[in-house]
C-alpha cells in the first residue's frame, strides 16, 4: 500500500468539515446537494450543483464555499483558493464556525500549493482565536515541511497536551516526522504513550504503538490476546505485523477467516490482495482488488486502482495496465508515485 498519510490525513479532515460545516441554520437544496456530492467524493457533480445553487439564487456564501472544497478535491487548487476568499468576502465582522472550517480548507489549500508561509499565517490565525489540536497539528506539519523541526514539535506537544490519549495523533505526528527524515525524534510520541503510568492502554493500542516503533514481536504478542474480537482494526493490524514479519501466507490466513465473515470489508480485501502479489500470485491479487472496487467504498477507490495496475503489470499485460494508468492519472494527476511508475510503463 503506498504512503499517502498527509493526503488521507487532510482527506479526512475536509470529510469531517463537510458534515460538522454543513449543519448552518438556512439549507437550501441546490447547496446540500452539492455538499453530498462532496461527501460522496463526486467533485465535478458538487460544482453542476453550485452552479444550479447560484442561479436559483441561493446563498452565496455556502456556494463559494462549497466551490472551493469541491475544486480542492479536483486539485484546481489556485481556483480553490479564490472561492473561499470570496467566500470570506460575505463575513461580518464576527467569527463562527463557518470562517473556522473555510479556514482550514484554505491552508490546506495553500499547503497544496506549496505556499507554506501562507498556511502558516491561515494556522497562526486561527490559534489566536481559538487553540485547537487539528489546527497545532497542521501548522507542526507546515514547519515540518519549511524544515523548522523545533517549531513543529512545539506545535506537535501542544497538540498532545490538548488531547492525550489520542493514540491517533501520536501515530499521524511519528509519520509525518518519519517522513521528513525525524524518525527518532517522532518515536519519542510513542515511547511516552507506552511509558505513561497513568493511562491505561489497550492490548490493542499497545500493540499498536508497538507496530509502529517497530517492534513487530511485542506488537504480535499484544494483538493476538485479542485476535477473538473479530474486531476489522485489529485484525488488520495483526495481519499487517505479520507481513511485516515476513510471513505473507500467515497474515493472509488472517484477513481470508475475517473475510469469511466479513466479506464487506475493502481494507482487508486491500490487504489481502498485496499479500498475494507478495506471494506471486497476481492473478488472486487482481481478484481482491476487483472485488474490492466493486463495493464502491470511494475512500479506498485510489488505492484499490493503483494497486490494480500493478497487479496488471506483474500479469505482464503492459498493455491494459497503461490503459489503467492513464485514466487513474486523469482523475488523480498529482500523484507523483503514479507519474514515475507512468514513466516506466511508456518503456515497456
Amino acid at each position: 500500500m503506498r504512503k499517502k498519510r498527509l493526503a488521507v490525513l487532510f482527506a479526512g479532515l475536509m470529510l469531517s468539515l463537510i458534515i460538522s460545516g454543513c449543519s448552518l441554520a438556512k439549507r437550501q437544496e441546490n447547496i446540500d446537494l452539492g455538499f453530498a456530492a462532496i461527501a460522496a467524493l463526486e467533485y465535478e457533480n458538487a460544482l453542476t450543483c453550485f452552479e444550479a445553487a447560484a442561479d436559483a439564487g441561493e446563498n452565496p456564501q455556502q456556494i463559494a464555499r462549497g466551490r472551493g472544497i469541491a475544486l480542492l478535491g479536483l486539485t484546481r487548487y489556485e481556483e480553490a483558493i479564490e472561492e473561499f476568499l470570496t467566500a470570506f468576502s460575505y463575513s461580518n465582522s464576527s467569527v463562527d464556525d463557518f470562517d473556522y472550517d473555510t479556514n482550514y480548507y484554505l491552508a490546506t489549500a495553500y499547503f497544496k500549493m506549496d505556499q507554506l508561509e501562507q498556511a502558516e499565517k491561515v494556522y497562526s490565525a486561527i490559534l489566536a482565536l481559538k487553540p485547537e489540536k487539528e489546527a497545532y497539528y497542521l501548522r507542526g506539519i507546515v514547519y515540518l515541511n519549511k524544515g523548522e523541526l523545533k517549531k513543529a514539535s512545539l506545535d506537535f506537544d501542544e497538540a498532545i497536551k490538548l488531547a492525550s490519549q489520542d493514540y491517533d495523533l501520536r501515530i499521524e505526528i511519528y509519520e509525518a516526522m518519519a517522513e521528513k527524515g525525524y524518525k527518532e525524534e517522532g518515536k519519542a510520541y510513542l515511547q511516552a504513550a507506552l511509558a505513561s503510568t497513568g493511562q491505561k492502554l489497550s492490548d490493542y493500542e499497545k500493540g499498536r504503538l508497538s507496530y509502529y516503533l517497530e517492534d513487530y514481536e511485542n506488537a504480535r504478542i499484544y494483538l493476538e490476546a485479542q485476535k477473538g474480537t473479530k474486531d476489522g482494526e485489529s485484525t488488520l493490524l495483526l495481519g499487517q505485523t505479520y507481513e511485516k514479519l515476513g510471513d505473507y501466507n500467515y497474515a493472509a490466513s488472517i484477513y481470508s477467516n475475517y473475510l469469511a465473515d466479513n466479506n464487506q470489508d475493502v481494507t482487508l480485501l486491500n490487504r489481502l490482495g498485496m499479500c498475494k502479489l507478495h506471494s506471486g500470485d497476481a492473478a488472486a491479487a487482481l481478484d481482491c482488488f476487483n472485488r474490492a472496487l466493486e463495493l464502491g467504498d470511494k475512500s479506498m477507490t485510489q488505492t484499490l486502482k493503483f494497486n490494480q495496475i500493478v497487479a496488471y503489470e506483474h500479469l505482464g499485460d503492459w498493455a491494459q495496465a497503461n490503459v489503467l494508468m492513464k485514466n487513474y492519472l486523469q482523475l488523480y494527476p498529482d500523484d507523483q508515485d503514479a507519474l514515475r511508475e507512468y514513466e516506466f510503463l511508456k518503456s515497456r
